[in-house]
């Protein structure tokens, strides 16, 4: 072999050494899309607890149940994007798994929406940092005879990384978004949602409620009068089949 070529070989030899370096020391960017999973099959099974209240038409009333959510169907929509279509089923008097309502998904490079009894919603921005702030109700595409759902609901990143348990399982790696209006004496709203790194969404927690003070006659004595409601999911059980 001679010098010129024992050179070369050192050189590309060094080379590739210091490519690979390169390549270990810059890792590609986490930006969170494993938080929202997109496979067929993917599905999360919710102990849901809601409550509604009246106290001017004396109503007080609540209800629990078990939900599931899968991923039925990938498809492709109208836009070209490539979404999902989603199963959420409850159970009938036989304890048997029936379908309850279809919602949609779908997930870009910058968000994941969902599409809830034809709201469409901005669930989560990517990438996921602390600082990042959106309206989940920026997309706008509420009723049109309701004019509650399409208020604006400014939420932000409030823990990201973190452990979470509940229920017996345990999420190693979990987020939490909370909304960020916080409340007054007469309008109340919290509302967060957690989501585990390969699962998906796996607690909410949603309160609206409006109090109103009145001092009626004739003892103008100070009534609360509070109307509102409260919904409560906590993952139980998840996996892909």
């Amino acid at each position: 072999m001679t010098m010129i070529h024992a050179r070369l070989m050192a050189f590309g030899l060094a080379a590739a050494l210091l490519a690979g370096c390169k390549k270990d020391e810059v890792p590609e960017p986490d930006l969170g899309y494993t938080y929202f999973p997109v496979a067929k099959g993917a599905w999360v099974e919710y102990q849901v607890d809601s409550l509604w209240r009246d106290d001017r038409a004396g109503v007080l009333d609540s209800v629990s149940y078990r939900l599931m959510q899968r991923i039925e169907e990938l498809y492709t929509d109208d836009e070209g994007r490539p979404c999902q279509r989603i199963h959420r089923y409850v159970k009938d008097a036989n304890d048997a798994w029936v379908v309850r309502d279809v919602w949609t998904s779908t997930r870009s490079t910058t968000a994941a929406e969902m599409t809830e009894e034809n709201y469409r919603r901005l669930k989560l921005s990517f990438p996921v940092r602390i600082s990042r702030t959106w309206d989940i109700h920026i997309l706008g595409t509420g009723a049109a005879d309701d004019p509650d759902t399409d208020d604006e609901l400014l939420v932000a990143y409030r823990e990201i990384g973190e452990p979470w348990s509940a229920n017996g399982l345990t999420f190693p790696n979990t987020l939490l978004l909370r909304n960020t209006v916080p409340a007054n004496l007469v309008d109340k709203r919290n509302f967060e949602e957690r989501y585990a790194d390969g699962v998906g969404m796996i607690a909410k927690y949603w309160e609206e409620t409006d109090t109103q003070y009145t001092y009626p006659e004739p003892t103008f004595q100070l009534v609360i009068e509070v109307k509102g409601w409260r919904l409560d999911m906590v993952a139980v059980a998840y996996g892909t089949d």
